[in-house]
């Protein structure tokens, strides 16, 4: 799936997911990807009961609402990050401008695991004389540094 494509399902999704579980979602959802974060930030995003909590400045009130909510929404995105877009989000973190209407969800992409990483690449052309040349490279490297030691 292409960059754009994955960043346009990825904010079509969450505006939903906000829309159905605070009765309003943001009016505009923009989401980046670069290894190792991807960033989704929600313009508009403030409901109507908030606005009253705002008008009696209960601020607090309204975070604690939000991260309560969010407990229970942060575990869905991320699985629904992995299956829908193949990002394996570690953490994810949000914050909340009440007074610009914007939230800013922040999650630290998974790295793949060495042995991940090595299952990946395991098989490839040319493979041992690759690795052969590499160990010779590699000797001989360490034979001159070894003849430098002697000198100094």
């Amino acid at each position: 799936m292409e960059k754009t494509s994955v960043q346009a399902e990825i904010a079509s999704y969450t505006g939903k997911l906000f829309r159905d579980t605070f009765g309003k979602g943001p009016s505009s959802v923009y989401v980046s990807i670069e290894d190792p974060f991807i960033t989704i930030y929600l313009r508009d995003f403030l409901a109507p009961m908030e606005q009253v909590l705002i008008k009696q400045n209960k601020f607090m009130k309204i975070e604690e609402t939000r991260d309560l909510l969010m407990q229970e929404l942060i575990p869905e995105i991320k699985a629904t990050l992995r299956v829908t877009a193949g990002i394996n989000v570690d953490n994810l973190y949000y914050d909340w401008s009440l007074k610009n209407r914007t939230g800013l969800l922040l999650g630290v992409i998974k790295e793949d695991s060495e042995e991940e990483r090595n299952h990946s690449y395991a098989d490839y052309s040319h493979k041992e004389e690759i690795h052969k040349e590499i160990n010779k490279v590699s000797n001989d490297a360490e034979k001159n540094r070894s003849r430098l030691i002697l000198f100094i």
